[in-house]
């Protein structure tokens, strides 16, 4: 059964619209949603972003992702044979919903490219030697990846690593915090001028000598007056353009929080969204790492990262018994009360309408 998405022109989306020839594609002026006219199980299925098998929907995932109403689906190596192969899987997984979904993937160059067929798509941030080309590969990078159906890019990462030994070295902008902070502005623009959502990662940033949370939970031993130096570039990048994603990565700051960033009210809702202003979306990094070992079950792990601010939370496995369980969970906590999605949810429709992934009410 279809549903209406309510739309009405207002005031308070004009303050969040990119600067980019995308404004053309909505309103001259803004627009905000009803999240009622939407059911529960689609306002909870627009909370994830999950992975799944193969170069093609099978019977189960598309049944999965239309009975739970998924709002985004994240796609891997394993997802990719061709341009036309990956090409008809998106349009097969926008059937699925009756709200367009999001469409992403992690296309950062060099070592995480999963898209390798030519040198635009697969130049490493390492290798970017000026904010102009950092737009250049950018925008013809999103181009590509909009003829594929993919409408958002997990990246680019715009930490601040120097050493070489990180497990993030060879994924980094290189020069200093304002070379990376240009860079990963300008990419951010060249993303938005092709139509793909640009998701800065991963916030607020690991140190150089941070174990890879993949596998275990990083401890960076920052004090309190150390902290705005140390979430630069992210800082300065948001005082100087419009973002529409940032990644928050599983990453302990023990003298802040005793919460991995992640599940962290203070890092996110207080440091984030109200003293750097921040209003686009936040997305968790992969709620499957290993990082999150030890902090609840895995029902109770995503009702604290929803809680304390995030917006989407991503579940990379294509296990659907774990998506299942995660989505029933947030569903029956919604539904007795014990959370509030709308505003999340509002967020992430404005996003889909800005970027055209919206385009019609239904």
């Amino acid at each position: 059964m279809k549903h209406i998405l309510s739309v009405f022109i207002g005031l308070i989306f004009s303050s969040i619209l990119p600067t980019t020839l995308l404004q053309n594609e909505i309103v001259e002026n803004s627009i905000t949603l009803a999240p009622p006219s939407i059911e529960q199980e689609e306002k909870v299925g627009q909370l994830f972003m999950v992975g799944i098998d193969g170069t093609t929907l099978t019977e189960e995932t598309k049944s999965f992702l239309t009975e739970h109403h998924m709002g985004s689906v994240i796609l891997y190596a394993k997802n990719v044979s061709t341009q036309v192969q990956i090409a008809l899987l998106t349009q097969e997984i926008q059937t699925t919903n009756d709200i367009p979904l999001f469409i992403s993937i992690d296309q950062e160059g060099g070592i995480v490219a999963r898209l390798k067929w030519n040198d635009t798509l697969t130049i490493a941030q390492e290798d970017i030697k000026t904010p102009q080309q950092a737009y250049t590969v950018a925008k013809n990078r999103g181009e590509i990846l909009k003829e594929l159906g993919i409408n958002m890019n997990l990246a680019p990462v715009v930490e601040y690593i120097t050493d070489k030994n990180s497990f993030l070295y060879n994924r980094a902008f290189r020069g200093s915090k304002d070379d990376v902070a240009q860079k990963g502005i300008s990419s951010i623009q060249g993303y938005q001028d092709s139509g793909i959502i640009a998701v800065l990662k991963h916030y607020p940033g690991h140190a150089n000598l941070s174990p890879d949370s993949h596998y275990s939970l990083p401890i960076v031993n920052i004090t309190a007056k150390q902290w705005d130096e140390y979430i630069q570039p992210f800082s300065r990048i948001l005082k100087q353009t419009n973002v529409d994603g940032i990644m928050v990565g599983h990453i302990m700051y023990p003298n802040i929080d005793t919460h991995p960033a992640t599940l962290s009210k203070e890092i996110i809702s207080n440091r984030l969204t109200t003293d750097l202003q921040y209003e686009g979306l936040v997305i968790s990094d992969d709620m499957g790492m290993d990082a999150l070992d030890n902090q609840g079950t895995i029902p109770e792990v995503a009702k604290q990262a929803i809680e304390a601010g995030n917006d989407i939370l991503i579940y990379t496995t294509a296990d659907t018994l774990i998506q299942k369980q995660v989505y029933d969970y947030i569903l029956q906590e919604v539904s007795n009360g014990n959370m509030n999605i709308d505003e999340k949810v509002l967020k992430i429709l404005r996003e889909k309408i800005t970027y055209g992934i919206i385009t019609t009410s239904y």
